[in-house]
């Protein structure tokens, strides 16, 4: 790999020395983030919704988090990790955020989506630069404690102070990834890119294995024994290709019924080119445009398809095969 990868001895967390980081939002993310930078000797605030409106605020507080709203965490810190759902980011930015910025701050996003898609316009006289652990916040917590690190990314959209990819990097060396190593993108690159994995990996892998469930049951199979094949199976060998690598895996860790399966009928259930086409939607937008239409119509087709999935014969299954052969 001809990239640039940065580790620990690449990176100056003495950046951050004197500053405050204000990590906005104490969800999935901003939980593990605010306690690894913490961890790591950086002095963190916590910036919540008020009081009424936050069921955060008494997780942060008791894990001994100074804890303010959105606006005066603003305005007390120099780095501004925001932490909020994308949905949610361009009304907190406005109402709470934006008033309260000055000159030489450094917004940190942990998903370059309102950014790219003119949502959030930070002024220019402010750092607008990206990290994002590739992890689950919980994952990366782990990690942490376990003396180890979540691969991640920074990027830098602006460069207001000249130091602003050294603060990103700074950043990530707090929260852990450069143990593991962070890799440069651009704002755009970062967000397509998951973009486009949530819809074909997740997207795709779940409804593979919901289509692989129901054509078992639909052919006389007990569904504890569908369900197991579903989604168990495959549990199973994800870590080892992760570890081992795929081919690895397949000429050395599977049977050879397994590899001859994978490689001759594995490509038959999946069509390239529909994958090709969600690939340019989400570089033309469309997908992005999709998602705030529904966000901003109350997610109505989300809804509907959660009561769907809810009701499923797989998802039954599923509760009562934890139940009975455990998780």
């Amino acid at each position: 790999m001809n990239e640039k990868i940065y580790r620990d001895d690449d990176v100056d967390l003495g950046v951050l020395q004197g500053k405050t980081l204000a990590v906005l939002g104490f969800g999935i993310q901003g939980r593990a983030q605010a306690a690894n930078a913490r961890d790591s000797g950086c002095t963190v605030i916590v910036g919540v919704r008020p009081a009424s409106q936050s069921a955060s605020r008494r997780d942060a507080e008791k894990e001994g988090f100074p804890v303010l709203d959105y606006g005066e965490a603003t305005a007390a810190a120099d780095v501004i990790l925001v932490e909020l759902a994308d949905p949610a980011q361009p009304s907190a930015y406005r109402d709470h955020i934006a008033p309260n910025l000055r000159s030489g701050q450094t917004l940190v996003f942990c998903h370059g989506f309102n950014v790219l898609y003119g949502a959030i316009t930070p002024p220019r006289d402010i750092n607008t630069v990206l990290f994002v652990p590739n992890a689950p916040g919980a994952f990366v917590r782990e990690k942490y404690l376990q003396g180890e690190g979540i691969y991640g990314c920074v990027s830098v959209d602006h460069d207001a102070t000249g130091d602003a990819l050294e603060i990103a990097l700074a950043v990530s060396k707090a929260v852990g990834s450069t143990r593991a190593g962070v890799v440069n993108l651009t704002f755009q690159q970062e967000t397509e890119g998951d973009n486009f994995e949530e819809q074909i990996l997740y997207g795709g892998v779940i409804h593979l294995m919901r289509l692989c469930f129901q054509t078992m049951v639909d052919n006389g199979y007990p569904p504890s024994f569908a369900y197991a094949k579903s989604i168990r199976s495959l549990r199973s060998v994800i870590d080892v290709m992760d570890e081992h690598g795929i081919e690895d895996y397949l000429t050395g860790r599977s049977s050879r019924t397994c590899e001859f399966a994978v490689r001759t009928r594995g490509p038959r259930v999946i069509n390239d080119e529909a994958v090709r086409q969600i690939f340019d939607e989400t570089q033309r937008g469309i997908f992005a445009r999709d998602w705030m239409q529904e966000w901003s119509l109350g997610m109505p087709q989300v809804h509907r398809l959660r009561r769907t999935a809810a009701e499923s014969e797989m998802e039954r299954t599923g509760r009562e095969w934890r139940t009975e052969f455990g998780v």
